[in-house]
């Protein structure tokens, strides 16, 4: 065998050598991005208590709503819409209920059902295989898709999050349709003292804005 020939079998295996080296070395990488956004996701929510500010409500058709937003982990949350919308959805447990002061209605709706059950919860276990994360980060913003993978029906629910400080910024509900609901969040203060009644209103009081 000649050195041309040699030289040539050399190059070829350095190159695949080479090749697994880069893929190995990028998928380490890779892992250590997301091991490095997990972590940031769960120190947050471990960190958060409450949650009190305003939100900006964008429906399927464009629709824009405004309101307040709080929230009280584990498990409580009231979106207090301003009118024209003049809804008031609140959860202090097991039912998410829709109350319609225009209409004098209530509609109850199991939390169980709805993707509130993510971000109610006190802690986002990754490891919890009855969900499904997806992870992003681009330019300052870090999102996670989260699906409950044994309910296609429920839908799937996306967090955005700015990078410093890292803290909430909104949240997209899309639906089995495929149809999107965005929440972006303002004026956000954490950690405060909030009253429980909030969570326990009386029937179809008025907006608190």
């Amino acid at each position: 065998m000649n050195y041309l020939k040699l030289f040539s079998i050399f190059s070829r295996y350095l190159s695949i050598i080479t090749l697994i080296i880069i893929i190995t070395y990028t998928q380490g990488k890779a892992s250590n991005e997301q091991d490095l956004i997990k972590s940031k996701i769960e120190n947050f929510f471990i960190n958060l208590h409450t949650l009190e500010a305003d939100f900006i409500q964008v429906s399927p058709s464009g629709v824009v709503s405004n309101g307040k937003l709080f929230l009280d982990l584990p498990g409580k949350l009231r979106l207090d819409y301003i009118k024209p919308n003049n809804l008031l959805i609140t959860c202090k447990g097991f039912w998410i209920v829709v109350q319609d002061r225009n209409l004098k209605s209530t509609n109850n709706i199991p939390l169980s059902q709805t993707p509130f059950s993510i971000l109610l919860d006190k802690k986002i276990d990754f490891d919890n295989e009855k969900f499904i994360f997806n992870f992003k980060q681009k330019l300052g913003i870090i999102s996670v898709k989260i699906k409950i993978a044994e309910n296609d029906q429920i839908g799937e629910l996306v967090m955005e999050f700015s990078d410093e400080p890292f803290i909430l910024k909104k949240w997209t509900i899309k639906d089995i349709l495929g149809d999107e609901t965005t929440v972006l969040i303002q004026n956000a203060k954490f950690n405060r003292d909030l009253p429980f009644i909030l969570f326990f209103p009386e029937d179809f009081p008025e907006p608190n804005n």
